[in-house]
């Protein structure tokens, strides 16, 4: 499962502080410090800013590896790359949006919605995604939609 603990040691590795990564993601410093408490998660466009930030892999933030680097390009994260690469992945698969609500737990609507890039999923969520499709959070939130074969 996902281990939010490394937030805290990357941010410490790096000598920073909480309210210095706090003002860098535009948050408050007890809404960061919840994140790293894993009391609340972190939502998924506030991960990827911290992982761009310290040029680490997503994977790598949330325990998934122990592989630092990232393979993402020199992208930024959109809500609707991580759409369009959640279709590719589900389509190569020959999965249904209705499969994927039914793993999930949600609608076929909302699924629609996170694949036109108008909602963002979770992370929890993304997570058991990546997991069936066997993809990396890497490359479903910065690949340019293509084939997402993971070593994961």
């Amino acid at each position: 499962m996902l281990n939010f603990s490394r937030l805290k040691d990357i941010r410490e590795d790096n000598d920073m502080t909480q309210s210095s990564i706090a003002e860098i993601l535009s948050v408050k410093r007890s809404t960061y410090s919840l994140w790293e408490l894993s009391i609340n998660i972190i939502p998924l466009p506030k991960l990827c800013a911290f992982a761009e930030y310290f040029g680490v892999s997503v994977d790598y933030v949330l325990g998934l590896t122990n592989n630092r680097r990232s393979k993402r390009g020199k992208g930024k994260f959109t809500v609707q790359k991580l759409g369009l690469n959640m279709k590719r992945a589900r389509r190569e698969r020959g999965y249904s949006q209705e499969d994927v609500a039914k793993l999930l737990g949600f609608t076929q609507a909302y699924i629609s919605k996170c694949e036109k890039g108008i909602s963002c999923i979770s992370i929890l969520n993304l997570y058991l995604f990546s997991r069936e499709f066997h993809v990396s959070l890497d490359s479903l939130c910065y690949d340019e939609v293509k084939e997402m074969v993971s070593s994961l």
